[in-house]
């Protein structure tokens, strides 16, 4: 079960994802519950109980107009998190945050402060052949490895089991500090250049390359197909039309609960955020 600390912070999550939500229909974006909130949807309708973190996917075309349209329409008291609005964030995805929050987040080596948010992913096309979306994957997640090599302090997390290969790779990169030969910008330019080779609406398949999931998160676009109706703690939300594939694609039998010791959070700590009822809705 939830404490009430991460209660609290599922509360002002659920809320961010409402404005979010209320956005979208509005302008008429396409969005799709994914990662381990559609887990949420599918085993708990609501959040996994020891988890607070909301993953959305949108189509590249939507990704895009939903950036454009919060420059001139942003929600009062919310924002957008990327790389274009805070030189700390290296990534190439953004969060909506909720800027009348402030919390203190402890996932990687070195704690650092930031607000209630939901991830927001692009889902990008991909080719059709598979020999030529392989060499795409791999060539995103080269780049992304640099990137978190070059930032290995505060991008990786420092909770997450990994193979011995990758615990040796970063046990060393912490000791060496090869990151300094790597120029951020414009390795998160080549990614995003990259995604954008291959049109969303005219390829048959589709992935969130920036996830965590790496190549499974490459799937046939049928699987997300058009958005339907899901529940999520009492409030309808969109996911994929094939939920199922995509989770098992993600995480295999996803609805057989994990061991004890991997039901962690995000460690997040609420130091200041908006009043909100005891049914989680803004007072």
């Amino acid at each position: 079960m939830a404490d009430d600390a991460n209660k609290r912070v599922q509360n002002l999550t659920l809320n961010t994802l409402q404005v979010f939500m209320r956005f979208c229909e509005k302008h008429e974006l396409r969005y799709f519950i994914t990662g381990g909130a559609l887990i949420g949807v599918m085993r708990h309708h609501g959040f996994i109980p020891w988890d607070d973190d909301i993953d959305i996917a949108m189509p590249r075309p939507d990704f895009d107009r939903f950036h454009v349209l919060l420059k001139t329409q942003m929600p009062e008291g919310f924002g957008i998190c990327n790389r274009y609005t805070d030189d700390n964030w290296h990534f190439a995805m953004s969060q909506f945050i909720d800027r009348e929050s402030k919390i203190l987040i402890h996932l990687a080596q070195q704690p650092r402060t930031a607000h209630i948010w939901v991830d927001v992913f692009p889902l990008d096309g991909l080719p059709d052949r598979k020999l030529a979306r392989w060499f795409r994957i791999k060539n995103v997640l080269l780049r992304r490895y640099l990137v978190q090599i070059a930032h290995i302090r505060t991008q990786v997390d420092a909770q997450r089991k990994r193979p011995l290969k990758e615990r040796v790779v970063l046990g060393f990169c912490r000791i060496v500090p090869v990151g300094k030969l790597v120029n951020t910008k414009r390795q998160l330019d080549k990614i995003e250049k990259i995604l954008r080779r291959s049109d969303y609406d005219k390829t048959h398949w589709c992935g969130n390359m920036l996830g965590r999931y790496r190549e499974r998160e490459a799937v046939p676009k049928a699987w997300f197909g058009t958005p339907k109706e899901g529940m999520f703690e009492g409030v309808s939300v969109k996911i994929p039309q094939d939920s199922h594939r995509v989770l098992t694609a993600l995480y295999g039998d996803y609805m057989q609960l994990p061991p004890e010791e991997e039901r962690v959070a995000h460690h997040v700590t609420v130091l200041s955020s908006r009043t909100l009822l005891k049914d989680g809705k803004e007072e």
